[in-house]
């Protein structure tokens, strides 16, 4: 068990919403347990006694509201200090980036330096307080260890922003940058880093001239949903009018690359209704599985040259599957599709990367350790899938700062895997309540924010900064926004569009042409201007 002691400047903290909270053990791999607070301390139980973290969503000053990480720590009865431990990590982080990217030769006046000192420097005021037990004094070291950490996410974006200019000009030069990830052990001269290429999502509700004339001038490629729940709401009744006319458009038309799935989605928007009969017979649901995807893979193949074939079956959230179920059906699907389409490209998806769901969901595997399990497994597969949400309150979507999202892309990089980002996205107001079949939904609600609460202007600015450092990845292959319009048929997430639901265009659209632009012609888009607040 261990203990952290939650101060505010009047002492113990009387409330502390747990939001997002959840257990990670070594090599970051979420683990089981139960989380509470009272009186002002939160307990956190686990199944073992190895060292553990807790992961939970603070006020992180001018950086937003972010779901944040200690160090692991030993077991102890005595309560650790929430926002010490919140800072060693982050300064910690830093450390192992500086010396990961290659960047411990940065001046000592450059603002990402300056910032580090800086916030080493409360960080040391606040373990140096002289430890009296009084609330006073443990309240101190709280300030001194808050205002420590935000200094250090500050810091750690500007870091994160500026290997992204780094790796982008890489990209452009043809010459990768020289990192653990990119390394070639066999001694032979590494590949040069793929282009980015930038796509979007396009459900399958609408479906007009401006939507398309908007797609073909800023992507380079489309995502297609071909969702079991849309497609069979029935079981054995199946519609593909919506599917086909996006698809059957972006081949015929636009010459435009299609990348289909998930085509086994096991999230609450992908599952059937009807599905859950057989949820304790797995053997009838793979063979109902294994049906869809034939039917789909069929119809399509000859249209879409790349597939995700399998999305969230880690998470249990929908079904609860064993873990060599979930081996089993991963496997299923990746062997299906091989079997109807030997050169399709093949993308296994991680969508819940942090993996918060863990800690609380029976059965669920930290996304870190599925991932490993499937590599280890034997599955020929082509690559990762990954998905990059927040700003809604559904599992997975916390909001988070963009070091942790370049740091989970590493961590998912290190099985050498391609790496394709499949969703990417943020809204444009807040969406504080998830939907009632989620389970354990009060952790949920209130996903936080970066920097302001969501808007307009802030959806852009996220946008520029967010697929400027996933697109820079040298892993990285491509980048797809989460949705191109505001839908209510089974949404990414709500308000999470670049058009909204009357049609007109938000700020992240002329963005995302800027964006796209940039890219396509080799240069950073990191250095865009501010984002203006009104409708472009």
């Amino acid at each position: 068990m261990i203990r952290f002691a939650v101060h505010d400047r009047s002492g113990l903290a009387k409330e502390m919403p747990l939001h997002h909270a959840h257990i990670v053990g070594k090599e970051d791999l979420t683990v089981a347990g139960t989380i509470a607070f009272e009186d002002g301390i939160i307990t956190c139980k686990k199944h073992s006694a190895d060292a553990a973290a807790l992961g939970v969503q603070v006020d992180a000053g001018p950086n937003g509201r972010l779901v944040l990480q200690t160090c692991l720590l030993p077991d102890r009865e005595q309560p650790y200090n929430l926002f010490v431990e919140l800072a060693r990590h982050r300064l910690m982080l830093l450390l192992n980036k500086f010396e990961e990217w290659s960047l411990v030769a940065l001046p000592a006046d450059h603002p990402v330096m300056a910032g580090f000192e800086k916030a080493r420097e409360l960080f040391t005021k606040a373990i140096a307080t002289p430890h009296d037990g009084t609330l006073e004094t443990a309240s101190r070291m709280s300030e001194f260890a808050r205002e420590s950490l935000w200094l250090g996410i500050e810091a750690s974006e500007r870091m994160t922003m500026l290997q992204a200019e780094r790796e982008l000009a890489a990209k452009a030069s043809g010459k990768p940058l020289s990192t653990p990830n990119s390394s070639d052990k066999s001694g032979e001269k590494p590949e040069p880093p793929p282009k980015p290429t930038l796509g979007c999502t396009l459900h399958t509700d609408q479906f007009s001239e401006p939507l398309q004339k908007i797609v073909a001038r800023n992507f380079d490629f489309v995502s297609v949903p071909v969702r079991w729940s849309d497609i069979e709401r029935e079981e054995g009744q199946r519609n593909f009018v919506a599917t086909d006319r996006w698809i059957e458009w972006a081949v015929r038309t636009a010459k435009l690359p299609v990348c289909g799935g998930p085509l086994l989605d096991m999230s609450s928007r992908g599952v059937p209704k009807w599905l859950h009969i057989w949820e304790n017979d797995y053997k009838t649901l793979r063979e109902l599985a294994y049906e869809h995807l034939k039917v789909v893979v069929t119809r399509y193949r000859r249209a879409v040259p790349r597939w995700t074939v399998i999305s969230g079956v880690q998470t249990n959230m929908e079904l609860n599957l064993r873990m060599e179920e979930m081996v089993d059906l991963t496997r299923l699907a990746v062997l299906t599709v091989r079997k109807l389409q030997p050169q399709a490209t093949m993308l296994i998806e991680i969508s819940h990367p942090f993996g918060e769901h863990t800690t609380h969901i029976d059965r669920a595997l930290a996304p870190v350790l599925y991932a490993g399990i499937v590599k280890e497994s034997g599955i020929s597969f082509d690559g990762f899938a990954v998905r990059l949400q927040m700003g809604d309150a559904e599992p997975g979507h916390a909001a988070r700062d963009l070091m942790q999202m370049s740091a989970i892309l590493d961590v998912l990089a290190s099985y050498d895997k391609p790496i394709h980002v499949t969703a990417v996205g943020a809204p444009t107001g807040p969406c504080k309540m998830p939907h009632p079949s989620v389970k354990y939904a009060e952790l949920y609600a209130d996903p936080g924010h970066w920097r302001t609460p969501f808007s307009p202007a802030s959806q852009a600015e996220w946008l520029t900064q967010a697929l400027s450092m996933a697109a820079a990845k040298p892993y990285v292959h491509s980048v797809c926004w989460q949705m191109l319009w505001d839908t209510d048929m089974t949404p990414e997430m709500r308000l999470g569009g670049i058009i909204n639901a009357e049609g007109k265009p938000k700020p992240a659209l002329k963005r995302m042409g800027e964006v796209s632009s940039l890219l396509r012609a080799g240069k950073s888009p990191t250095a865009l201007g501010p984002v203006e607040s009104e409708s472009v």
